[in-house]
């Protein structure tokens, strides 16, 4: 239930809901046109500006760790979330925050982890059997990564999950008492460590697949609307809802 509501949410409260709704009851509600629309228009330049997101991403995300300063762990645990498995072209598809992944994989050819724990379940309801851990496991597989290497955790379908099935899982394979990286994109680490750490494991993040970066002050970077900004906001509002849901139910 809590899985199905919290979509839910993210959805009512995206900016694109807002800008479609508001336009739209323009057309029904008469008296409040005018108003309706200069809102659904203030709300496109709002949340399309790149300067705004930027800017409120540098604030949210948590900052890359360089090669040189990280240390070697034992262990990197690695959030899902960014696969789609394509039934009818029996292909797996990565999607933007597979970063995540290909970063874990250097990590573990340069040696600066022993071995991977990739954390993921179904994050379908229509489709709970396609479960995104194991189809990374067959993956990295193919890629001649030793199977020893690659555990899985494939249950999980939101970060409290992940963080709860992940340190069952390190306690039966012994692995409980290290020091874990905890590896997932710039947007999520907060929530996620914050996850791992309520259940008592002790991490040290790896932030990926940042959208901050060096300050730009062109025109249309700070007037120009721009798509990619009004998506990612469904990005952060959703981290942010969830990071608040978590809050209330105990989770961080």
């Amino acid at each position: 239930m809590f899985f199905v509501l919290s979509k839910i949410l993210s959805f009512l409260l995206m900016p694109m809901t807002w800008i479609v709704l508001t336009l739209l009851l323009s057309f029904f509600l008469k008296k409040w046109a005018k108003k309706l629309r200069i809102t659904s228009i203030a709300l496109l330049f709002i949340f399309g500006n790149s300067f705004l997101l930027h800017e409120v991403s540098l604030l949210w995300e948590s900052p890359i760790t360089l090669d040189v300063d990280l240390k070697e762990y034992e262990t990197a645990v690695v959030l899902g979330g960014y696969t789609y498995y394509s039934i009818p072209n029996e292909r797996l598809t990565f999607r933007e925050s597979s970063d995540r992944l290909f970063q874990a994989v250097r990590l573990l050819e340069q040696g600066k982890v022993k071995r991977l724990i990739i954390s993921g379940g179904s994050g379908y309801v229509l489709d709970p059997e396609l479960k995104e851990a194991e189809f990374i496991q067959t993956f990295l597989k193919e890629l001649n990564i030793p199977h020893e290497q690659v555990l899985i955790e494939a249950e999980s379908r939101n970060t409290h999950e992940n963080a709860l099935n992940t340190n069952a899982l390190l306690q039966s394979e012994g692995l409980d008492k290290q020091t874990i990286l905890l590896v997932t994109s710039a947007f999520h680490m907060r929530r996620a460590k914050a996850c791992f750490e309520n259940q008592g494991m002790d991490v040290v993040v790896f932030a990926t697949d940042p959208t901050i970066g060096t300050r730009i002050f062109t025109i249309d970077h700070l007037v120009i609307p721009s798509a990619n900004s009004l998506a990612y906001w469904n990005v952060l509002i959703h981290e942010w809802v969830g990071y608040l849901s978590y809050w209330v139910a105990g989770y961080v």
